[in-house]
């Protein structure tokens, strides 16, 4: 009987151990420090983290791993998320004001309600995205991806990068 509890208690540990692919020390550092990496060269892994109700303000997470993650009603206004793979993750609610976002992936996510207004998504991949109340209001969208991805429901006033001039205002959808 002992032996059986033993092993049913192992097995649980090592399943409910496995059912975050995140490392729990880079997300208590990046709630404690707002930085996942001390280089460039290193970053944290938070694939399939959920973050809710976070104040992130100018967060350092280049190259982080957010794959999958949840996130929600999490101000990343200011910070850098260049070259952070976010795919398949779900955003709502989410700042980015004036975020460095430079060659983020983006690809095969849910966006409700999250503001990229003044941010830098140059090169920023969101092919088959899934937006709405979403504003890119005077962002730098030069050279992203949106194959996909429905712009129907973004407001793009002042947004450059897709058009060879700033979307004008009134550019709810499609730029004018």
């Amino acid at each position: 009987m002992k032996q059986t509890t033993l092993l049913t208690f192992l097995a649980l540990t090592l399943a409910f151990s496995n059912a975050y692919a995140f490392k729990k020390a880079d997300l208590e550092k990046l709630i404690k420090t707002k930085k996942c990496s001390s280089s460039t060269f290193s970053s944290c892994d938070l694939e399939g983290a959920t973050l809710k109700n976070v104040n992130l303000v100018g967060a350092s997470l280049e190259g982080a791993n957010l794959k999958g993650a949840n996130l929600t009603n999490v101000d990343l206004s200011k910070a850098n998320l260049s070259e952070a793979n976010m795919s398949g993750t779900t955003l709502s609610k989410v700042n980015f004001t004036e975020a460095k976002l430079v060659e983020a992936n983006f690809s095969g996510s849910n966006l409700l309600f999250v503001d990229f207004t003044g941010s830098e998504l140059s090169d920023a991949i969101m092919t088959n995205t899934s937006i709405k109340g979403i504003s890119f209001k005077n962002a730098n969208l030069e050279d992203a991806l949106l194959e996909g991805t429905d712009l129907s429901l973004a407001n793009l006033e002042g947004a450059t990068g897709i058009k060879d001039e700033k979307c004008k205002p009134g550019s709810q959808g499609k730029c004018l």
